[in-house]
């Protein structure tokens, strides 16, 4: 696919590129698609046109990851959320619904604690990370459990961007999103999420994917049949309906409450890997 447009965005010194499909609607709904750790906005090709006759639609690629450049420090979850919602604000997007997959579900829910009135709704996909694999060890033996099951095409992309990435930075990231608890976070999300997971992922098992869904206020959980971790580059057309339908679902949704409780600063405290 062709991308329409390449943005770098500069927030605190951090530099965050986003990149606008062919085709989609610059006044439709905002939908924005954030990546996983060690990868880019490549893995999204395949559904960022699904949603592109529908939607305005913007495919991130968080700082130091991609062709974003990368500085000396590695960003906890709580900057990255803050990078993100500092480029809605610029561009005027109040009512966004955020994708996120693996890490990049992370990066969502903290974007949408920190500033729930900007957020319509939220789209976790391959969520983690599953408090009963809360290391590195884990995350990496389910990693490799996973390349056994996704279509050669999606391990292509995958691993060309961790090979881009380094071993080195992807290691120095890990902490950060080992570190994050996702079960604290999920209670005090105040806009609807989805649960997306395919039903072969090792990563975001079901019983972890129906504790996250459990956990939210308002949430429903879809498994897409036959996927596994990188199910919207295997499934996309499966991922895309699901994504388009709480689109609609949360059209008229009214805003989440502002307050104190909406304070743009860091809401979840990180945690060490165990």
């Amino acid at each position: 696919m062709r991308w329409r447009s390449v943005q770098e965005f500069v927030h605190l010194d951090r530099t965050m590129l986003v990149r606008r499909p062919e085709g989609d609607l610059d006044d439709g709904p905002a939908v924005v698609l954030v990546h996983g750790i060690g990868v880019s906005s490549r893995y999204w090709t395949r559904l960022a046109p699904l949603l592109a006759p529908h939607a305005s639609v913007h495919v991130v690629e968080l700082p130091g990851f991609g062709d974003a450049p990368r500085r000396d420090e590695v960003l906890s979850i709580e900057e990255h959320a803050s990078t993100l919602l500092a480029h809605l604000r610029t561009e005027g997007l109040d009512s966004a619904v955020l994708v996120g997959h693996s890490m990049g579900v992370q990066v969502v829910v903290e974007a949408a604690l920190q500033d729930p009135a900007r957020v319509r709704a939220v789209v976790g996909i391959g969520g983690v990370v599953d408090p009963s694999s809360r290391s590195t060890l884990r995350q990496a033996l389910k990693l490799g459990h996973d390349v056994l099951r996704e279509p050669l095409s999606a391990n292509k992309e995958v691993l060309r961007d961790y090979a881009r990435t380094g071993l080195r930075w992807y290691l120095r990231t890990v902490p950060s999103m080992i570190g994050y608890r996702t079960e604290d976070a999920l209670p005090r999300l105040e806009v609807p999420l989805l649960v997306v997971r395919g039903s072969r992922d090792p990563i975001c098992t079901r019983e972890w994917a129906e504790e996250m869904t459990a956990l939210a206020p308002r949430a429903r959980l879809v498994e897409i049949p036959g996927g596994a971790h990188v199910t919207m580059f295997s499934r996309p057309q499966e991922v895309a309906d699901e994504v388009l339908a709480e689109v609609r679902a949360t059209a008229a949704a009214p805003p989440a409450a502002t307050g104190p409780a909406a304070a743009t600063g860091p809401s979840v405290a990180a945690a060490p890997p165990s």
